[in-house]
């Protein structure tokens, strides 16, 4: 009975050390994070309202450079190619298409933390990594019910993503959050590249005409750049976005995007003169997507619970039973040893013989 003893405690001792361990050390380090092996792509539809096409504002084509109701297809890929203890460089990939005609193309790298899923700097001196700041691409493991900073590639920014409100949506319960970028200069040097750096001189009459800028604007632009052939260009981009965040797994499941990017003349002094969007739209996540973030949404919040919750509460349930079992028994033991020296028989010493 004491071997059973001492084989219950300490089987119910490991039991509850190893739900502890489980709990609050195994799950938030190795389960409830950015696994080696992720590859997620989603993709977005919407309308782009305006679109200019840079061939023709190059060429002075001017009534073929604008086009309007043009559908938009945003496909984002996000991909982990190494990893470092809780870091993880993903490379983050987003083209637009807009006609079935690639527009801009955007690739960076990103060392995040494999927890909180924002913009770190603690990583590998070897990894090439784009300078960020905030979420990246998802909201951190598990999210909560507070403000975060979300990084914006075009403008190499962040902005504040304020939380909004606890609603069902895709058919479950997620964080609503919603960030407003402002007007601020396009940095992103591969979206500068895919657009025009500079404006033929030919077309300042055809877009005074149009009432684009006045001739107030025309006339101080010839002083500003007297004989020139061509004026720069400079670029801001605004948007307004809302995020449908899953609460245990930081899962962005759905994205509604409006956004502007909009061309202006630089002029020598610093200021500008806003001249029409280069592209202004709106996305959201198609059906298919949508359905796919939830899944991966509800399959990671199962495994969360699973290994950080219930688990552990078995595990936990069983060894404390297992270490009162133990205590049973030794009581048992100790009680029989007892009873057995209680009743022993004591021989009687033999009588004396009287003579």
């Amino acid at each position: 009975m004491r071997k059973a003893a001492i084989t219950s405690g300490v089987i119910g001792l490991v039991l509850l050390i190893g739900a502890a361990l489980m709990a609050f050390w195994i799950t938030p380090s190795y389960i409830a994070r950015l696994p080696s092996s992720y590859n997620k792509t989603r993709t977005y539809s919407g309308t782009l309202t305006t679109l200019i096409n840079p061939a023709a504002l190059s060429s002075g084509n001017l009534s073929a450079a604008i086009l309007t109701n043009v559908p938009q297809t945003v496909r984002d890929q996000v991909q982990v190619t190494q990893t470092s203890g809780g870091t993880a460089l993903a490379k983050d990939t987003e083209t637009v298409t807009a006609n079935g005609q690639q527009i801009l193309r955007l690739s960076g790298n990103h060392a995040v933390d494999r927890s909180t899923l924002a913009a770190t700097t603690s990583h590998p001196s070897d990894w090439s990594v784009v300078p960020s700041k905030g979420q990246i691409f998802s909201f951190p493991i598990p999210a909560k019910k507070q403000n975060y900073t979300v990084w914006e590639p075009l403008t190499e920014s962040s902005v504040p993503a304020t939380y909004v409100a606890q609603v069902q949506h895709g058919g479950i319960s997620t964080y609503e959050y919603k960030s407003v970028l402002p007007a601020r200069p396009v940095k992103n040097s591969q979206a500068l590249a895919a657009l025009p750096k500079a404006l033929p001189t030919t077309l300042l009459a055809k877009i005074s005409a149009a009432g684009i800028i006045s001739p107030a604007d025309v006339t101080g632009l010839a002083r500003a750049f007297p004989g020139a052939t061509t004026i720069p260009l400079t670029y801001t981009y605004q948007a307004t976005t809302s995020y449908w965040v899953a609460p245990n797994t930081g899962i962005v499941v759905d994205v509604a995007t409006t956004d502007a990017e909009r061309g202006a003349i630089a002029l020598p002094n610093g200021t500008a003169i806003p001249l029409l969007p280069v592209l202004a739209g709106s996305y959201k996540a198609t059906p298919a997507s949508l359905h796919a973030a939830v899944s991966d949404a509800n399959s990671g919040s199962s495994a969360i619970s699973t290994w950080g919750m219930w688990v552990p509460i078995a595990a936990a349930v069983v060894g404390f039973l297992l270490l009162v079992l133990a205590l049973i028994l030794s009581l048992r033991g100790r009680g029989g040893r007892a009873a057995g020296r209680g009743h022993r028989e004591r021989h009687p010493a033999p009588s004396s013989q009287i003579t």
